[in-house]
């Protein structure tokens, strides 16, 4: 081409950035902010590159050093799992406070309808809030929902609705429950299952339902993940995507369906939350991640000397990889479309990562961690919590000090910088409610709320001192599960799944204290050096498990109430296999558990209940790496031990047992 048409593409391209920039300015939102939280799965504190994890992430670690960008290090989940976690962004409770205590296997509503009783009495919520303070926001729920039932008609299927609409928001595209990282929905019909990327497993895996909408071979009952929507003129007031979903699931889809939503916006204000599935089991690569991750184009080199990644390494680098690529597509879409600088944004996820490691929280043993097994842990899961004790489930540190950033460019004044103030899921909430200058509806201003706003430390002020505090599965001072309390830098600490204090070094199952100001990785417990100060933090979680007990019964009101729980019968240890039981396939039980333990097989668990008082009847479900029981074992199963044996349609492999 001639010079002057050289110099006319120039002035066309000078001429198209204006005009991108004069749209962007054109699109500036009213004074309203707005608000993105945008939530992983299973992801270490020490994952991502900017807290030197093997993921190059640039996207994120570019975000963490841009004006108007807080890296929060000392961010928690409200709970230790998924579900409880979930419950915390949208109510600023703790989750038992609303009958959350542990997570559902329902892999798509066409395969069955969760009995999931989140915030029976309809608990505010996030969405509540923004559509409260009357400035024409509309929120948005994208992803990962487990919190219970899309269908509005669920009663009647034996479930419990309990979508994302019914708690608040305007619209969701969702899947109900935990869903493949890639080619999400290829086992919904026949001719999609060619389009299957199931990366290193090799085949389906975290599968659970009944049935499948495709029909039978080569698809597996409760292998079908599919997305909803709400929709008024469709049975149930849903419908689902009716095409195969890509290859890359958190930039393509769902990173895709923000920006779809943010456009249609205009510049009014809203409210999203984007719940990614990257990287929860099962984690897939796609193909092209996973090489560029081997040939160390986009993940660090393994360590001199040591072996190179697994497959299934691959697919956990790559999947945080593609989780990155979507972070960056939903902050080029805000900047595009003139939202950014006024966009308040909470990056974080669930809990720490998979696997648990015993005896004491240590994937690689002892109090130091050998070297190269930071961010290659010795565990069948490849995340990292890096010098954090403990790992998804624990009380311990790694269980909940997860990845956290806030930015906010309109607030946030000056560079990027790092904050080592407390903050938790339960503050979302808070501070939006602070930002928009809202209360909580009359009828649940006496309700006990955990969450403090986080607006001094994004306005750069000394917060003042807080609290918080964690339990696993119930609402107990139960060592075996594991409890702990924080406030201010001092956290009481006792017991956990990763705790055997039969082979751990010390007696985890007593109440430990660590100075979190100096001793992030709990290697050093000052219970017998700061007596009076244990004794002070052992009341306040007292006071504060007493509360949320409280909450339970006279706030949601849960079934049953937990009023003060009589502690369950002790599972018998070593139970003795027996087969005199009738063993009726894919089945479970109804009714609450007398007792529950981990066992090797289905004549364990019949042993298990012959040698119970009062046991009626137990049910077995087989766990493996890909759906861990409880405890984080991932061999044999759980067996819960009933009262009465009465049966209902179980998960695939689950066995009801009862003695003959």
């Amino acid at each position: 081409p001639s010079r002057l048409s050289r110099v006319s593409t120039s002035d066309q391209t000078m001429t198209a950035l204006a005009l991108t920039a004069l749209l962007a300015l054109a699109k500036q939102q009213s004074t309203a902010p707005s608000f993105l939280f945008i939530l992983g799965d299973d992801i270490g504190w020490a994952d991502f590159s900017y807290n030197n994890g093997t993921a190059a992430s640039p996207r994120i670690k570019e975000w963490t050093q841009t004006p108007g960008t807080i890296t929060m290090q000392d961010f928690h989940s409200g709970g230790t799992v998924c579900s409880p976690t979930r419950a915390t962004i949208l109510t600023g409770r703790n989750h038992f406070r609303d009958c959350v205590d542990y997570v559902y296997g329902c892999s798509d509503m066409t395969e069955c309808v969760p009995s999931f009783n989140f915030a029976p009495q309809k608990t505010w919520t996030v969405g509540d809030a923004v559509r409260a303070a009357n400035k024409n926001y509309t929120s948005f729920f994208a992803g990962k929902w487990h919190l219970g039932s899309f269908y509005n008609d669920s009663e009647a299927l034996g479930g419990i609705t309990s979508s994302p609409v019914t708690h608040g928001f305007d619209l969701f595209n969702a899947t109900v429950e935990v869903a493949p990282t890639a080619t999400t929905n290829c086992e919904c019909k026949e001719e999609w299952y060619e389009n299957c990327d199931f990366g290193h497993d090799g085949g389906p895996t975290h599968c659970g339902g009944k049935g499948n909408p495709g029909g039978g071979a080569p698809l597996k009952p409760g292998c079908c993940f599919n997305y909803w929507w709400n929709d008024a003129e469709s049975d149930h007031g849903v419908t689902n995507l009716t095409n195969p979903s890509p290859d890359n699931d958190a930039r393509d889809y769902l990173a895709d369906s923000f920006v779809r939503f943010l456009e249609a916006r205009d510049g009014a204000p809203f409210m999203a939350q984007i719940s990614i599935h990257n990287c929860h089991i099962p984690f897939i690569g796609t193909p092209e991640e996973r090489t560029k991750c081997n040939e160390t184009e986009t993940c660090n080199a393994p360590l001199a000397g040591s072996k190179a990644y697994t497959s299934g390494e691959l697919d956990f680098y790559a999947c945080l990889n593609e989780f990155d690529e979507a972070v960056g597509t939903m902050l080029d879409s805000l900047k595009t479309n003139g939202y950014y600088d006024n966009t308040m944004i909470w990056f974080t996820t669930d809990n720490g990562p998979e696997v648990n490691c015993g005896p004491e929280g240590r994937c690689g043993g002892g109090a130091q961690i050998p070297p190269g097994t930071l961010h290659r842990p010795d565990s069948s899961g490849p995340g990292s919590a890096g010098p954090l004790r403990g790992r998804k489930r624990d009380v311990w540190e790694g269980g909940h000090r997860v990845p956290g950033i806030i930015s906010w460019p309109a607030i946030v004044a000056g560079p990027a910088r790092v904050s080592w103030d407390p903050v938790i899921t339960m503050d979302f909430l808070a501070t939006v409610m602070e930002v928009l200058d809202i209360e909580r509806p009359a009828h649940q201003q006496d309700w006990a709320f955990d969450g403090i706003s986080a607006m001094p430390i994004l306005r750069g002020e000394t917060p003042a001192i807080r609290g918080f505090g964690h339990m696993y599965m119930k609402p107990d001072a139960d060592a075996k599960e594991g409890y702990a309390y924080r406030y201010g830098n001092w956290k009481l600490a006792v017991g956990g799944i990763s705790c055997d204090p039969g082979k751990s070094s010390f007696n985890c199952s007593k109440p430990q204290l660590y100075d979190m100001a100096t001793d992030i990785g709990e290697n050093f417990d000052l219970a017998d050096k700061q007596p009076e100060i244990l004794a002070a933090i052992l009341r306040n979680f007292t006071v504060w498990q007493k509360s949320v007990l409280n909450s339970m019964a006279n706030e949601s009101m849960c079934t049953p109430h937990p009023g003060p729980s009589p502690s369950p019968q002790p599972f018998p240890p070593s139970p003795q296999p027996s087969s005199a039981c009738e063993f009726v396939q894919n089945s479970a039980m109804d009714g609450d558990d007398i007792a529950f333990g981990t066992v090797q097989t289905q004549e364990e668990c019949c042993g298990a209940c012959k040698a119970t008082k009062g046991c009626g009847g137990a049910d077995f479900r087989p766990v493996s790496a890909m759906r861990p029981a409880w405890d984080g074992s991932a061999v044999g199963g759980t067996c819960h031990l009933k009262a009465d044996f009465s049966t209902k349609q179980g998960p695939p492999g689950a066995v009801a047992c009862k003695p003959q």
